[in-house]
């Protein structure tokens, strides 16, 4: 199978088709996790898990910035024949990530109540969120390790391999979940030792791949200083300023829902997260798709098929958002009844004035997502940068910060699809400007 050579839109599937299986597998995991915590632990469980949102998005934008970042200069260097070189960066990115992951893991763990209280938590949410956070970081490098195996995985031809071992380790939280959570009543511990078991299923799934015959990419002794990883890394940049702004939302958020509605509020914006991320995870998983491939196309110089994988990617993610703007807008009710029990009606109300507004989010999301993608992967991270930075942090706090001064309470709920929408003008202004026929 050549990226470069084959048939644009078998290799489009070959590649989107895990990917979003893969993604769908991690997020389905996460999502049961949701129904489990919503209904054996209640609205406080999920508010915990809610409040430590920030952290996570730390983390995982860390991981996916190297990870993303190192994988395309190596697809980059695989295009162009220097098989050896793309092994150099391989080697490099997982020796960083593995030290840097305990570190800061580390910093964290002993810095847990302080963290909790700039996130503002009361002390009845901290009380529950340290129960999770205490479980959760001593297994964070293994998940931050894993993410940059998966990623390389994908760079060396081996797409289904990352996807069943994001399949796998999905399957295992769910498992595990059922088992601690409902069957032991461990609460918001078992839903931390669950996620955290899962995480080291990934590396188990993923490094034997390097050492196979299948692999192309390998393990070398390191050549050369590791300032390249770190400008490999500037190019991931747009994938952890995405996930930082969203935590730093997350953030804002939480901070507003619960001064506005209290702990409830923020156990809704905990429901609406969950919604929000079954509709963003096959255009996620779609755009995430495509960054091995063009980096290929484009270290081969083939910008005709890089605009063939564009069109089919756009077409995708917007039907995507289109089925889930319906489903929305026509089964609020049964959507949020998966993570609340029956008896939490103010939580509900919440949720269910937050969907009737929210909907239009999901029109733009993934056109803005492939289009940050597509900039990445032609090492044009200032572009990627702004787009992300304006979706998930710059816009939604400003929205956030005006629309209720003249819609009310609806002001809140009508941030994130209006900054979307702002971003999407952006994007495709950005997009027109730097096309691969004016790129390549």
């Amino acid at each position: 199978m050549s990226v470069t050579t084959d048939k644009i839109s078998s290799i489009f599937f070959q590649y989107a088709i895990p990917s979003v299986l893969g993604m769908i597998a991690v997020s389905s995991a996460g999502i049961v996790d949701g129904f489990f915590i919503g209904n054996f632990v209640g609205s406080h469980g999920l508010a915990a898990v809610n409040i430590s949102l920030p952290v996570f998005a730390l983390l995982f934008g860390l991981s996916l910035m190297l990870a993303i970042g190192s994988s395309v200069v190596s697809g980059k260097l695989m295009g162009q024949g220097a098989t050896k070189s793309a092994s150099n960066i391989f080697t490099k990115a997982f020796l960083s990530i593995g030290v840097f992951s305990v570190a800061i893991c580390a910093l964290l763990f002993v810095n847990i109540d302080t963290i909790l209280h700039l996130f503002g938590a009361t002390p009845e949410l901290a009380e529950v969120a340290i129960q999770y956070l205490s479980v959760m970081l001593p297994f964070m490098p293994f998940f931050m390790i894993g993410i940059v195996l998966n990623y390389f995985v994908k760079v060396d031809s081996r797409p289904m391999l990352a996807f069943a071992a994001l399949l796998v380790a999905a399957a295992i939280n769910i498992v595990l979940d059922w088992y601690l959570i409902a069957y032991l009543s461990l609460g918001i511990f078992g839903a931390a030792l669950a996620t955290g078991l899962s995480y080291l299923s990934l590396i188990v799934a993923l490094l034997p791949h390097f050492f196979s015959k299948k692999a192309t990419l390998r393990f070398v002794k390191p050549i050369g200083g590791y300032i390249e990883i770190v400008k490999a890394s500037w190019n991931g940049a747009s994938e952890f300023v995405n996930e930082i702004s969203v935590g730093i939302t997350t953030l804002i958020f939480n901070l507003i829902m619960i001064k506005t509605f209290g702990v409830e509020g923020v156990a809704a914006f905990a429901v609406i997260n969950y919604i929000l991320w079954i509709g963003v995870i096959i255009s996620f998983g779609i755009s995430d798709s495509l960054q091995p491939i063009i980096s290929k196309n484009y270290g081969a110089r083939k910008p005709q098929r890089i605009e063939g994988f564009l069109k089919l990617a756009f077409f995708c993610v917007t039907a995507a958002g289109l089925v889930m703007a319906l489903l929305i807008t026509t089964i609020p009710s049964d959507l949020a009844s998966i993570f609340l029990k029956d008896n939490e009606q103010q939580t509900v109300q919440i949720v269910l004035e937050f969907a009737s507004l929210i909907w239009p989010a999901f029109l733009f999301i993934g056109i803005n997502l492939t289009i940050s993608a597509y900039f990445t992967a032609m090492h044009k991270p200032i572009q990627s940068a702004t787009i992300a930075i304006l979706r998930s942090l710059v816009l939604p706090l400003f929205f956030i910060s005006t629309l209720p001064l003249i819609f009310g309470t609806n002001g809140i709920f009508l941030a994130i699809p209006v900054a979307e929408l702002v971003t999407f003008v952006v994007a495709v202004f950005l997009f027109k400007r730097a096309s691969p026929r004016k790129t390549v």
